[in-house]
């Protein structure tokens, strides 16, 4: 919509005012063609480059070295699976989905390895984890 025709026309005579008014609510209409796009930006989903990087820092867990944004943002989804997993017995597949090839052995000292060491696993309170060479 074009609100400078909302103006009376006694004021839509004035060049400096219209001109003022049209630079004011330029701004106004980017605004309002910006918002709609604002999830986005915030969304592990649909974020790349700097802005995944900045979402990732956001929860302390930065990029590794030699991984492309689809492998942060694999590791990112796993890893907030894992922060908003209920610890039942029935969501753990959920949060395990696409672990492949990885292990967890118990030393029954409190501590488990976790093989290969960049898998995502959910661990219990009290236990450590302890990275297999």
């Amino acid at each position: 919509m074009d609100y400078t025709t909302l103006f009376t026309p006694h004021m839509r005579e004035k060049p400096k005012f219209m001109a003022l008014a049209s630079a004011v609510l330029a701004q106004v209409y980017d605004l309002i063609t910006l918002i709609p796009s604002l999830g986005s930006g915030f969304s592990f989903a649909a974020a790349e480059g700097v802005q995944l990087d900045a979402l990732a820092g956001s929860v302390s867990l930065p990029r590794r070295p030699g991984w492309d944004d689809e492998t942060l943002r694999a590791f990112l989804l796993k890893k907030l699976a894992v922060y908003s997993w209920k610890g039942t017995n029935d969501t753990v597949d959920e949060v395990l989905a696409g672990q492949t090839g990885a292990m967890v052995s118990d030393n029954c000292d409190g501590t488990v390895n976790i093989s290969p060491a960049d898998g995502v696993f959910p661990v219990p309170a009290g236990i450590r984890a302890v990275a297999s060479p």
